[in-house]
């Protein structure tokens, strides 16, 4: 069920909050809620995430941690890679000659299952480390692993954080938090409605129909899909921060102008925070100590590169099984490590509009379906077809209004819920009761998030 859904918004999460604050076993009602929204998004594998729970709990309790990481990941591995592992390899072997291929297992992909998978596996390696005592209620674990408002797409929470606030909820719900939350979800919905799904209409007609070409073409297409990705993913993100703090849970934050930005790692510091986070803090950070106390503080920069380009190609990995998310993955750790490069030598490698360009040309590569769409689309982002005409792409009025508008909102900083003006001012209020309303009669055309597919 789409958290921008009338079902969602109108039936669901009113009921939900009902029964949350007027009953005393408030876990309960989170725990069963959350299972109940997973099975009617996706009911065939809520006994896959109820039994990877209840094992990673158990597992953990017994101090079988490894046990339990390699458990999670061979449930990623086989929904998610399997049959991209495969592919790659029948082309290995077709390429080779040999005549070897291997069947794909028809499988379909869990809802939210790197969300919750790369939660379960933060939690093993924190108990493993003695970061915190392993929960001893399975109730409590089995609510943070399906707390719904992050389910489907983030954000994804540390497990010191969101398992203390999970085991003391409070009695009743602070005013200000309750507005807060409210005004985040209005946000988020208004991001949604009006904005990325506007350029996401624009995007299906003249960037995935294949009639259209030239670097006007190219560079309009990218940049509308860099503001559609931004909004829709934030979106998403306002809307479950905002629904958390509905039920005294503050989620973790995941933008902040990451387009504002003035280095690579800036970026990263900014865009989608909580996976940078989890990737700094269970992977680069213990990758990078290795490699040094292995090679040697006189080869500490090397340690940073290598750890670098690791993390961030399975940061792409992570995103999607394809060798578009794998490079983008890795271009990032390529810019990453020039950044570092330079600022060791105390070379100014800072620029807004250099980074923004930069950006583009990953996004380049993870919004393309296959190597054959990038190569297509990098032959127009470099002039190889000409120039084009905007015309070719731009053909409703409306999307180009929208792109300018977002554009603006982006480059002044004002994205973000959080940032948005003060709604003391009545005619701020009025204007967001309005543009609500506005979105709640087109809820049943709204697309689904881009980030539940990951």
């Amino acid at each position: 069920m789409p958290i921008t859904s009338y079902g969602f918004l109108l039936i669901f999460l009113p009921i939900t909050l009902l029964l949350y604050w007027r009953i005393r076993h408030k876990l309960l009602i989170l725990g069963g809620t959350g299972l109940l929204f997973y099975a009617l998004g996706s009911l065939i594998f809520l006994p896959l995430l109820l039994g990877l729970s209840l094992a990673t709990y158990q597992l953990a309790r017994w101090r079988r941690t490894g046990l339990g990481i390699i458990l999670n990941l061979a449930a990623l591995i086989l929904f998610k890679y399997l049959n991209f592992g495969l592919d790659s390899l029948n082309q290995v072997t077709q390429a080779l000659g040999i005549p070897l291929l291997l069947p794909f297992l028809e499988l379909a992909l869990p809802l939210g299952i790197s969300f919750f998978v790369f939660k379960h596996i933060g939690y093993l390696v924190d108990i493993r480390a003695n970061r915190y005592p392993a929960v001893t209620n399975p109730l409590l674990f089995v609510t943070y692993s399906a707390f719904f408002p992050q389910i489907s797409a983030g954000p994804m929470s540390m497990g010191d954080d969101t398992l203390r606030q999970l085991a003391t909820l409070p009695d009743r719900i602070d005013t200000q938090q309750a507005v807060q939350g409210i005004l985040s979800i209005s946000i988020g919905l208004m991001k949604k409605i009006l904005i990325a799904d506007q350029l996401n209409q624009a995007l299906q007609a003249g960037l995935f129909s294949g009639d259209s070409s030239g670097l006007v073409w190219a560079w309009t297409s990218v940049g509308m899909f860099a503001l559609q990705l931004y909004f829709d993913f934030s979106a998403y993100t306002d809307m479950a921060l905002g629904v958390g703090m509905l039920f005294g849970v503050r989620l973790p934050a995941n933008f902040n102008n990451p387009y504002l930005a003035t280095n690579p790692a800036d970026f990263w510091q900014r865009w989608h925070m909580s996976l940078s986070t989890w990737f700094r803090t269970y992977l680069f950070s213990p990758l990078s100590r290795s490699l040094l106390q292995r090679w040697g503080t006189i080869r500490a920069p090397a340690a940073q590169y290598a750890a670098n380009f690791v993390t961030m190609g399975l940061v792409g990995l992570w995103h999607g099984a394809g060798w578009g998310f794998v490079l983008w993955g890795l271009y990032h750790g390529l810019l990453l490590n020039a950044y570092a490069w330079g600022k060791r030598r105390r070379i100014i490698l800072e620029n807004r509009v250099v980074l923004v360009f930069l950006v583009l040309i990953g996004w380049a590569l993870f919004l393309s379906p296959d190597l054959n769409f990038a190569a297509r689309l990098f032959a127009n982002l470099f002039g190889v077809a000409g120039i084009g005409s905007v015309a070719d792409f731009i053909y409703d009025p409306l999307a180009l209004l929208t792109a300018v508008a977002a554009l603006m909102l982006t480059l002044a900083g004002t994205v973000e819920a959080a940032n948005m003006p003060n709604l003391k001012r009545p005619a701020y209020a009025f204007a967001l009761g309005v543009l609500v309303m506005l979105c709640l009669m087109h809820l049943g055309s709204a697309a689904q998030f881009i980030y539940v597919q990951f």
